[in-house]
């Protein structure tokens, strides 16, 4: 068993304990991804990838609605302090924040990586601003 394949059997057997809502993406082409949306108001992505030469990512991923557009959320993802690679991808109805990790510096289970990223993202969502748009 190659090491993607363990973290991906891993994710399995802790989301059928603890978070059986997760679905994995049968048609994802570039390692394994799982979508959620049933416990938050957000939509979550988890997916493991792994390119040829290039250790296992990790990524966690919320698609935030349209309307975090009139917010400082990108200065508050900007100014942010995480142990994770955090990006925020602006499309013309959401907004995608993620948090990238390579397995190298992973140092909890898959599942903990989530929820730590979780809790992280909805922190610096709820501090971002409403801004008035005159």
């Amino acid at each position: 068993m190659n090491l993607i394949h363990y973290y991906r059997q891993q994710f399995l057997e802790l989301i059928s304990q603890f978070e059986p809502n997760w679905e994995e993406d049968r048609h994802y082409r570039f390692g394994f991804r799982w979508n959620t949306n049933a416990k938050s108001y957000f939509k979550e992505f988890f997916q493991m990838t792994q390119f040829p030469s290039e250790p296992l990512y990790l990524v966690y991923a919320i698609e935030l609605p349209e309307r975090y557009k009139k917010t400082n959320i990108s200065e508050v993802v900007k100014n942010a302090s995480s142990s994770y690679e955090l990006s925020l991808y602006l499309f013309s109805d959401k907004i995608l924040l993620s948090s990238c990790v390579s397995i190298e510096s992973l140092q909890q289970t898959t599942l903990g990586y989530v929820n730590q990223a979780r809790g992280e993202m909805i922190d610096l969502v709820f501090s971002a601003i409403q801004m008035r748009v005159t």
